[in-house]
Order: structure tokens, then C-alpha cells, then sequence
């Protein structure tokens, strides 16, 4: 096998009035390089160019139109080009997108078109460029693979509540004191060419780069730190950041600063480096991978009485905004506490909600119906004893725990985030739950200008069933 890493640096400009990119104007300001890193692998005819990039990320239908742009440049099929984003909510609106790189209520657009189309062609030069760049510098390799152990900066944000709910907790030492599970791997994969150099370095971990939101800062967030931690301990060579299945975890702080991100990033880094020395040497061969787009059903279409009751509940809240700006909780969901988010961000969410029930009330006066399943791409990767199972994004942290367990490799990398976000997937105890994720979430034009119904009970598992299957199809080869 074949193999070499590339390393660029896609930071974006700051536009004189509108920001990051000319689509952000609420982000000004450079904490931290916004990376990326592109491994390619080749064996024989099979060719994988494989990006792991500081942005928060693209829906499946957008991305798809960027690992196609990039595959005719390099002229390879687009099922070649796999795309991971870390999903740092300090990343601005990619030029030619509608998705938010920090919250649903981020400020975004294409304020000036002509310089919003020129960033977002440097954008893909720059990628076009680092996949000619890896591909130029394959050489044989050999692969040591392991992992470390980190579990003093994440945390399982969704708290159980007496009723039966769910709690969005924002607090590391709360969160904790749920006991639920949050996954403490960091997966590691080092390159070397046949005399033992480092070439460069794959990473996974679990856990939302959400330290700042809705803030000025342009930032990697804590992925930044644990990278520049892992390739001083790698002389340099580069490492390459892939998010694990992150859903319901979150890092350390959240609605905090850059020196808490540095921090927390830190702490993940010293113990990946710490953790370098024990990897093993792993085969090489053989290399292979396989995609599979299965359909997940459906929950059932909002009735016209819960549309506009769940309605009338959001504009109560918004009401009472007025006398209690501090309010926070509504319909089983609570949004973030008055030091976070302001009146006017809480109206601002709960208005992406309404939009939503208004777009459902028209399809049910059009006599329409809603999407009956969703389309979701499962993939896996073997490098003889490592693999990697590739989602989109965001699966719970238990999803991916079950993947690894039934996995039938020594080295099994858990990498969410991958060619696209889909929205988040719970479990059906989780679904029972609500709250955020597994319900509110589903009830915004986000990541699609359709409406979409949230997935049903039994998603996960087919998730797991799948992944697990594509994983002993090449384990069988």
C-alpha cells in the first residue's frame, strides 16, 4: 500500500463589511488557522483521497457537490473523495452555502456575490491542490495503529430529567453527574514510508469542537491544540483530525472562550501523544472499501391539531420573553441560559421552529404528505488490520461504541461528520426522550429547504446492522 498525507491552510479572509469569507459578518476575527488535511492511499488500481477539514460542516446534498467538483479535477470517481469535517462551531458559512457554521441563528449569507464565488473557488483549489499534492507524494508505507484514553474534556450533554425528559445540559460538571456514557477513544493511525519516518498521523475522537458559539472567533476550537500537541509529537509530520459520532457529546465548555478551547484541546492531545508509543505495527493489505445507501423510515406527519399547538407554545414563550428575558425552558426543550443566548437570540430560535410548522400546515392544506424515509450513505474503509466506518453526521456516542464492539478488527476508527451532515440520530430510548436532538432539532429548515420528519424508532440499529456489515464484508475479503 501507498500511501502520504497533505497539509493546507484554507483560513478565510475577513471582508471590510461582511465577515468571514463575506458571509459571516459576526465572525472578525482569527484565533486560531482553519486547516486541512488531505491522506490519500492507493493499492493497486483502488485510489481513496480522503479530507479531514476545520469546518463545521455541509448538508449531504452540498457536500456532494464539492467531492464532485473535486473528483472531476483530479479525474477519479467521486465515491474516491471522502469528506470529513470537524464540526467546529467557530467555522463561518462556506461561500456558495445557506449552513450556519455556529448555531442556527448565526448571521450568514452572500452579502457580495462576486467575492463570495472568488473565495469559494480559492476554497477548492486549495483542496484540489493538496489531493494532486498527496497523491504526488505516495510512496509505500507501514502502519502502526492503537489508541489513547481521554476522559476528562467531553461530556454526554443530554440529562435525564424525572419526567421522562431530557435536560441540554451546558456544563461539564453537570453533565457528568448523569453517568450516561460518552466515548473516552482516541483512535490512532501513524503512517511511515519503509524506513520508519512519520509521514503523517490519523486522529478520532469524540466530541462537539463547540467551545465558542455565535462568537467573533474564526477557530479549529479544541481540535486545533490537540493537533499541533500530536505533530510535535510527530516531529511535524501531520496529523489529521476525523470526528467520531459526537451527537450527544459535547467538549469541556460550551458559550466559552479561546483559552478554554486551547486548553481542552491540549489535554486530548497530551494524552494522544502520550499514547504514540504504544501502537502496534498493523498490515497493510488489503485495501478495500464499500458503501451501501440504505432508508430510514420515518416518524409519522404532525397532524394539523399538534402543528398548531406546538405553535401556540412557542409564541407563549416568545411572549413571556418580554417580562422574563431569562426564560428558558418550553415544550420540553431549553434553550441556552440569559448569560448565553440573549431574548432576541431565544425568539430568533424558536422562530426557525415556527417556520417549520407553517411549512407543515401548508403541505397539509395542499393535501400533501411528508417524506416517508430518509436516504442515508454508510461506508467502511480496510487498511489490511485497521478500518474505518464512515456516517454522516451525528450519531450518538453508543451508536459507534456498538460499532466497535461488533467490529471484526483489531482497529476499528469511528468517523462521523463524513461527506455530509444529516442531522442528529438517537436511539429509541433516546427518541422517547425528546428534547433536542432527537426532536426539536428535526422541527427546523435547516440542513434542507424541505420539510423533513424526524428518523423513527429503529434508525439506529440499522445504522449499527449496516456498519456492521460492511465492515465483515471486507473483513471476508
Amino acid at each position: 500500500m501507498q500511501a502520504n498525507i497533505a497539509g493546507f491552510d484554507f483560513t478565510p479572509p475577513i471582508h471590510p463589511e461582511h465577515g468571514a469569507w463575506g458571509t459571516t459578518p459576526g465572525m472578525t476575527e482569527v484565533d486560531l488557522p482553519l486547516l486541512g488535511r488531505c491522506l490519500a492511499i492507493r493499492q493497486d488500481e483502488r485510489l481513496l483521497i480522503w479530507f479531514g477539514l476545520d469546518l463545521c460542516g455541509n448538508p449531504v446534498w452540498e457536500t456532494t457537490e464539492l467531492r464532485a467538483e473535486i473528483a472531476a479535477a483530479i479525474d477519479i470517481d467521486i465515491q474516491q473523495v471522502i469528506w470529513s469535517t470537524s464540526q467546529t462551531h467557530s467555522s463561518p458559512t462556506l461561500p456558495g452555502s445557506n449552513m450556519p457554521g455556529g448555531s442556527g441563528i448565526t448571521v450568514r449569507g452572500k452579502f457580495d456575490p462576486a467575492y463570495c464565488d472568488e473565495q469559494r473557488r480559492v476554497f477548492l483549489d486549495l483542496c484540489i491542490g493538496a489531493a494532486r499534492e498527496a497523491m504526488d507524494g505516495l510512496r509505500p508505507v507501514q502502519i502502526r495503529a492503537g489508541r489513547g484514553y481521554c476522559d476528562t474534556m467531553s461530556y454526554n450533554t443530554r440529562f435525564p430529567m424525572p419526567n421522562g425528559g431530557v435536560k441540554f445540559s451546558r456544563d461539564h460538571g453537570e453533565g457528568l453527574q448523569s453517568g450516561k456514557f460518552f466515548d473516552p477513544t482516541i483512535g490512532l493511525v501513524v503512517f511511515e514510508d519503509e524506513t520508519g519516518n512519520v509521514l503523517g498521523a490519523v486522529f478520532n475522537f469524540c466530541s462537539h469542537p463547540a467551545t465558542m458559539i455565535n462568537d467573533k472567533y474564526i477557530s479549529p476550537d479544541w481540535v486545533g491544540s490537540a493537533r499541533s500537541e500530536i505533530e510535535t509529537a510527530l516531529d511535524g509530520a501531520p496529523a489529521m483530525f476525523v470526528q467520531g459520532f459526537c451527537g450527544d457529546v459535547n467538549c469541556h465548555h460550551i458559550f466559552g472562550t479561546p483559552a478554554q478551547a486551547k486548553a481542552s484541546g491540549e489535554r486530548l492531545g497530551q494524552a494522544a501523544a502520550a499514547a504514540l508509543p504504544t501502537l502496534v505495527p498493523a498490515r497493510t493489505t488489503p485495501f478495500a472499501y464499500a458503501f451501501e445507501t440504505i432508508e430510514l423510515a420515518c416518524r409519522a406527519m404532525h397532524s394539523r391539531d399538534e402543528l398548531e399547538d406546538a405553535m401556540a407554545i412557542r409564541q407563549s414563550f416568545m411572549d413571556s420573553l418580554d417580562t422574563d428575558p431569562t426564560a428558558v425552558w418550553f415544550d420540553g426543550i431549553n434553550l441556552p441560559e440569559a448569560t448565553q443566548y440573549t431574548a432576541d437570540q431565544k425568539r430568533a430560535s424558536v422562530k426557525g421552529q415556527m417556520n417549520y410548522f407553517q411549512e407543515g400546515l401548508r403541505i397539509l392544506d395542499a393535501g400533501e404528505s411528508g417524506p416517508p424515509n430518509l436516504s442515508f450513505t454508510l461506508g467502511a474503509v480496510r487498511l489490511g488490520d485497521v478500518a474505518a466506518v464512515l456516517s454522516h453526521g451525528e450519531n450518538f456516542t453508543a451508536t459507534g461504541m456498538n460499532v466497535r464492539l461488533r467490529s471484526p478488527f483489531a482497529h476499528t476508527l469511528i468517523c462521523g461528520d463524513t461527506n455530509g451532515l444529516f442531522g442528529y440520530l438517537g436511539d429509541d430510548a433516546e427518541i422517547d426522550r425528546g428534547g433536542y436532538e432527537t426532536d426539536s432539532f428535526w422541527k427546523l429548515l435547516l440542513l434542507t429547504d424541505s420539510l423533513r420528519l424526524a428518523p423513527a424508532k429503529g434508525s439506529a440499529d440499522r445504522i449499527i446492522d449496516t456498519s456492521t456489515r460492511l465492515l465483515w464484508q471486507l473483513q471476508d475479503l
